[in-house]
């Protein structure tokens, strides 16, 4: 607490400032509240003597009406007004009882408490008197009543012009305390006054001239200038905290600028390097197409097939002209863009043209069996996705084996997907190449590419992972000797059809 209090904190500051204000507001009112209770007591000590007096004179007026009027007519209200009178004036006694005193007023109050009692003891015997019918004595006690009561009259009246004089001088001097207390109370307002101007000056300095510079700080921050210099001048402790965070924070968002700015420059780096990368990938895939389309004239393709079919008509050829037609329809489905949409009925519809030729080729060696959910045939995917996968197996599921092969091509709902299976019983895949497969390393299988498409299975992922925006799309599942699964997942968000 003692360390506290030398400390230059505002917090310091405006408790001692309420402190001081306090204190002084209270020294003030307890020196007011003394010298009015001491003004108002001695006011009080001046007029209650003569109140009193007063009262008694009143009192012994009333007793005297009404005993007069009891030993004229011997009347019972009069005799209880008048016993209501001597019990107030014999309760009014005690406050006369001062015995031997220095002071004048008080030597004659206790003259006037005696003669009071005079005054009492002669209305007494003349009520004994009245009572025993003795005229002459109840008339003289009566007439003594009254010189007792013209003696404390002039008593009381002596005692009246002494307090006169007494009580102006204590006016007088009461009249000098008020002054003194009016004085009192305006050098203490104006000392609070001065007070409050000159810590409101200090305080209001103190506090706004490192506001005033930490927003020019701010202002300089966003313009761009980090490093500051240290503020002049005495502070308080916030107010040096203030700077020391202020500063600290400026130089984090410094830093932050810097390493955002580098960040930025790298992404752009990165981003320019995506974009090359895929403007390549994007003229490769471009150039393998125009390199497979270039192989065959389309148009001479078509007239020629369609010559060739038109013939094996003419010729009674059934098998001829579907295998021709077959083959019609897989070249114009096989020579459209990869990047047109089609449905998962268009593309079974080219791999059962592709099936079908195979039949022919191949004759028994292979079964290609379809179990399809018809649900699943409006979907949409990338075109000769299919095809690529069925011809892969093909040429390397069962390049070493002899026997018939079987083909599986499935579909089905699965959640919010479309699970597409095509399944082989050929030779397998051996362990480390499952899964570099599985871990979208193709780039090694390149050379594993179609005979008829030219398409392998890296181009198969790239094409749906750029389709559907989305990596999780592809798996492969082997047993070497046994079998080989490929699975597909298209999603069902974004189909206008499902």
């Amino acid at each position: 607490m003692k360390t506290w209090l030398f400390q230059n904190t505002l917090k310091r500051k405006v408790f001692l400032f309420v402190l001081v204000i306090l204190v002084c507001f209270l020294t003030g009112f307890i020196y007011t509240f003394y010298a009015t209770y001491k003004v108002n007591e001695q006011i009080n000590e001046m007029f209650s003597t003569s109140i009193m007096l007063n009262e008694m004179q009143d009192d012994m007026n009333t007793l005297e009406v009404q005993l007069e009027n009891y030993l004229a007519t011997k009347n019972s209200d009069s005799f209880v007004q008048y016993l209501n009178m001597y019990n107030a004036l014999g309760s009014m006694r005690t406050n006369f009882s001062y015995g031997k005193s220095n002071d004048p007023s008080r030597l004659q109050l206790h003259n006037i408490g005696m003669l009071l009692d005079a005054y009492l003891d002669k209305a007494e015997l003349a009520i004994e008197f009245k009572r025993a019918r003795n005229t002459e004595r109840y008339l003289e006690s009566y007439s003594e009543l009254l010189t007792v009561d013209h003696y404390i009259n002039l008593k009381v009246k002596q005692l009246e012009e002494w307090d006169f004089e007494t009580n102006l001088e204590n006016y007088l001097l009461l009249t000098e305390k008020v002054k003194l207390v009016q004085n009192g109370l305006i050098l203490m307002v104006g000392l609070l006054i001065s007070l409050s101007v000159l810590f409101v000056f200090t305080f209001s300095t103190n506090v706004t001239r490192p506001i005033v510079e930490l927003s020019n700080r701010a202002r300089a921050i966003s313009e761009g200038q980090y490093t500051f210099g240290k503020i002049e001048g005495e502070h308080f402790k916030e107010a040096q905290v203030l700077e020391s965070a202020f500063d600290n924070m400026a130089m984090h968002i410094k830093n932050y600028i810097e390493e955002l700015r580098d960040k930025v420059e790298t992404e752009n780096k990165l981003r320019l390097s995506e974009i090359e990368k895929l403007r390549m990938q994007n003229l490769l895939n471009q150039a393998e197409l125009m390199a497979l389309q270039a192989q065959i004239n389309p148009h001479f393709l078509f007239n020629t097939l369609n010559a060739g079919m038109q013939l094996a008509i003419i010729e009674n050829a059934d098998r001829t002209s579907s295998f021709l037609e077959d083959l019609s329809q897989l070249f114009r489905y096989n020579i459209q863009s990869l990047e047109n949409k089609v449905t998962l009925k268009e593309e079974l519809v080219n791999v059962q043209n592709y099936c079908s030729l195979m039949k022919v080729r191949f004759g028994e060696q292979f079964i290609f069996d379809f179990d399809i959910d018809e649900a699943t045939l409006h979907v949409e995917m990338p075109p000769l996705i299919l095809q690529p996968i069925i011809e892969n197996a093909l040429i390397h599921g069962f390049k070493n084996r002899t026997g018939s092969g079987l083909i599986q091509i499935m579909s089905a709902m699965d959640h919010k997907n479309v699970r597409i299976e095509v399944k082989d019983n050929g030779e397998g895949i051996d362990c480390d190449t499952l899964e570099r497969l599985n871990n979208k390393e193709f780039e090694k299988n390149a050379d594993k590419k179609g005979y008829t498409t030219g398409l392998g299975l890296g181009n198969v992922y790239d094409r749906l992972k750029h389709f559907f925006n989305r990596e999780e799309l592809f798996y492969i599942d082997s047993k070497k000797e046994e079998y080989t699964s490929i699975i597909l997942w298209i999603p069902l968000e974004g189909s206008d059809n499902l």
